[in-house]
């Protein structure tokens, strides 16, 4: 993976990092970029998680876009290791795209930390709702995030 650039968000927002986007399955990461794209946001992919937690911790990201569970080599999961840097990851939003849509696995994500849930498959739209509200900083509700909207 090349070197950052930070490119225009949407309607004139000025200059920000791009969306970190983080799946073990290319096909995920491709369509989750291109639906990003749709909606005017530049992202960066990876599958790695270490490199993500690296990624993060430099580029100044606001935004992370990642299946469930995805492990660093210390056998964290990239979502919880994200939000319990909360020192220096302050501002940092975490959007949980995933195929994992059990009971189980919303309660795992809630326990994460992750900041809202956007279960697979879900169209472009409810995507780029939930980015939108992440990149304007409203908190999750956890009685919203558990329901589950197509």
């Amino acid at each position: 993976m090349g070197p950052l650039k930070l490119d225009a968000a949407p309607a004139g927002a000025g200059l920000v990092p791009p969306i970190v986007v983080v799946d073990d399955d290319p096909a995920g990461i491709s369509s989750t970029l291109a639906a990003l794209e749709t909606g005017g946001y530049s992202g960066v992919g990876e599958a790695d998680g270490d490199a993500v937690l690296r990624l993060v911790r430099t580029a100044l990201t606001r935004l992370v876009v990642s299946e469930l569970y995805i492990r660093c080599a210390d056998g964290a999961c990239v979502v919880t290791a994200l939000k319990q840097d909360r020192a220096r990851l302050p501002r940092l939003r975490v959007l949980v795209h995933t195929r994992h849509t059990s009971e189980a696995d919303t309660a795992w994500a809630l326990a994460a930390g992750c900041d809202a849930l956007v279960p697979k498959p879900a169209g472009a739209a409810v995507l780029l709702r939930e980015v939108r509200r992440l990149e304007g900083g409203q908190q999750h509700d956890p009685a919203r995030l558990g329901a589950r909207s197509r």
